[in-house]
This record gives structure tokens, sequence and C-alpha cells, in this order.
């Protein structure tokens, strides 16, 4: 019934996926709180290529849950689940921690780096989190610029009155923002330009297949083109092989994140493909 609600469909057939109280569902919405104090959850970083600078510039970062019992805990499963118990304000809250830590210990190397983290519809509005923020940058010395935050297209258009608000905040603070999974949301081009953020993100969904399918060519040059007009750069996010990170460079893409790349890797691990990319040809 609630997955029938959910997608506006008068009907649908049962799966154990539908059913989002099962057993192993409400064991890992009351070990989440655990896991976070245990060292159960880990960030990982995927880097994007900035193509005018022909660099890697900034890292999104991605949260693991390496369960002690089940191994890998995807984040399409657990992520749902905290925002449902109101558990992602200490989700984001650690990952804004350890990203920012993060970041304070690639600069002492040396490593100029941004990083991306991304917030859910429930952060968005919690006024606390622009004050959490500001002490995170305080405590690690890092100026505001070097913090991307990601949101979903979708969390804005929840409650687009507040969410502006908040936008507004956080961006007077500095900070970088940035459309998430752009292009499968409902906003308006109304909508669009008065949003104070940055860039688009580009959904993989347009950008998987973009070698050798025309109608993802002609959305994504669209996409590109339309934030290029709004005066917002964009990151194409899903790249699998050298031809389309090629057409991306070719529209005026800003950045391009995906597996052509680099998959998501640990910190030591980043570091280390981090240094052997800087030593080779970047651009292929």
């Amino acid at each position: 019934m609630y997955s029938c609600k959910e997608q506006h469909y008068r009907s649908a057939i049962y799966t154990p996926s539908l059913n989002k109280y099962s057993v192993m569902r409400l064991n890992l919405m009351s070990e989440l709180k655990e896991a976070l104090h245990d060292g159960q959850l880990h960030l990982y970083y995927q880097p994007k290529l900035a193509f005018q600078e022909n660099a890697i510039t900034t890292v999104e970062c991605l949260i693991r849950w390496i369960h002690p019992e089940h191994g890998f805990v995807s984040p399409d499963e657990f992520i749902p689940l905290a925002e449902q118990t109101g558990a992602i304000r200490n989700v984001t809250n650690w990952a804004l921690d350890v990203a920012c830590n993060q970041l304070n210990s690639w600069q002492s190397q040396g490593i100029q780096l941004g990083v991306a983290v991304n917030i859910s519809a429930m952060d968005l509005v919690d006024m606390r989190l622009p004050s959490y923020i500001a002490e995170l940058l305080v405590r690690y010395k890092l100026t505001p610029n070097l913090l991307t935050l990601e949101v979903t297209e979708s969390a804005v258009m929840s409650n687009p009155e507040n969410a502006l608000k908040a936008l507004n905040v956080l961006k007077s603070m500095g900070i970088t923002l940035s459309i998430d999974d752009f292009g499968t949301g409902y906003s308006s081009m109304a909508q669009l330009k008065k949003m104070p953020v940055h860039e688009l993100k580009i959904d993989k969904a347009f950008v998987l297949d973009l070698a050798s399918n025309k109608e993802d060519q002609v959305m994504v040059k669209t996409l590109i083109s339309l934030a290029a007009n709004l005066g917002l750069k964009t990151v194409a996010e899903g790249v699998e092989d050298i031809e389309s990170l090629k057409l991306l460079n070719a529209f005026g893409c800003t950045k391009a994140q995906g597996f052509y790349l680099s998959k998501a890797l640990p910190a030591d691990q980043f570091n280390q493909w981090y240094e052997t990319f800087n030593q080779n040809s970047k651009l292929g």
C-alpha cells in the first residue's frame, strides 16, 4: 500500500524489498547509532575531474557501512532508514566532521582538494546545520569554499520555501551548493532560477550511455547549456568510458566523475590513486 502511495500506482506486486519493517531493517535502524560510535561507518572519496584545469580539484564523499554481521550495507538500504528515524542528522554531522578532518589532513600534505558532502531534505531545513558547519571550519582551519553541499532536486522541491531559506544561509557563508541528480526531479524553470546554487549535477541516467545514445547527448548538451546561461557550473556523474568523457568536455561540462576515472576509495587508497593520476597523462 505504501509503495503504491509513494509511486502513485494503483497496484503493486509484493517483494520482500518493499517491506520497510522487516526484522533486518528494524535491527539496522536500532544499530545505526551504535555503528557511528563503533567506527563501522567510513567515508570513501570519488574524484571529480575539472576539464579546464585538467586536474582533480574535488572529491565526493560517499558513506560505506561495513556491518560486523551483514558485511557491506548499501547506502540505498540504510540512508532511507536514517531519514525515517531522524538519525540522518547524526550521520550527516559525522560525515561532515570526517570530511573536514580529511581536508585538513590533505592540506597539511600540500594536497589542494575540495570535498562534496551529500545532505538530505531533513538536513537542509535544520537550521542547526549552518552553525555546526561554521564550528567545523574553525576547528579544522578551513575556508568555506572548500566545502560543497550536494542536495537532490527532489529534496529541494519537497519544501521549496524553507529549502530556499536554508540554501541562502549556507550560500552567504561561502559554501558551494550543488543540485544533485538534476534532470530527474520536478523543478520548473521559474523555481530553478530562484535557487541560490553554484552548480548542477547531471544524473548518471543521462551519462551512462552518452557515447552511444544520441538522445542522451541532446539532453546533456541542453542541460549544460541551460546551466551556463544561468551562470551555473555542471558536474556529470556516471562516466564509464573515455568517449563519454571527451563528449562532456566538448559540450562544455565543468567536471566529471565516474568509474572511468575511479570508483570511490578509502582515503589511503585515494591518496595513492591521486599521486598516480597526477604523474600520468590525465585526460587520456
